[in-house]
């Protein structure tokens, strides 16, 4: 993989950019709900975490095209950390926080936060061999 960095920030900046566009247009049009509630009820996304998701995705993506390599490596950086902490909090605490986290969150999240530092393992393994 010539730069997993990229590749994590743009995979979680349009996963999460859909994801939170999705869930809150599906809360403030209860049409679409109507028409499918399997989301909301899988998820149960409120408005604030859904925002959440979507001022991230919006960053990540503007990072991956303004930001280069180096903003991709720090995005990278401070997401998996971010997340696996996220995830390790909720699996200790198991507080819904301000974001009504659900229990099937952590697991996700911890998902997340491994992938990224995965990908952070790969881009360090590759600058050493180039070196």
């Amino acid at each position: 993989m010539k730069n997993p960095t990229r590749f994590y920030t743009s995979l979680v900046g349009i996963f999460l950019l859909l994801q939170g566009v999705s869930t809150l247009l599906f809360r403030l049009i209860p049409s679409l709900n109507e028409a499918f509630p399997q989301l909301l009820a899988i998820t149960q996304m409120v408005p604030i975490h859904s925002t959440l998701h979507i001022v991230t995705g919006l960053i990540a993506l503007w990072i991956l095209f303004k930001g280069g390599e180096v903003g991709a490596l720090w995005f990278t950086i401070g997401f998996a950390i971010f997340y696996t902490g996220l995830a390790l909090y909720g699996f200790i605490t198991h507080s819904a926080t301000i974001f009504h986290l659900q229990p099937f969150d952590h697991p996700f999240h911890l998902l997340i936060g491994v992938l990224g530092m995965i990908a952070l393992g790969i881009h360090f393994y590759n600058k050493r061999k180039i070196s």
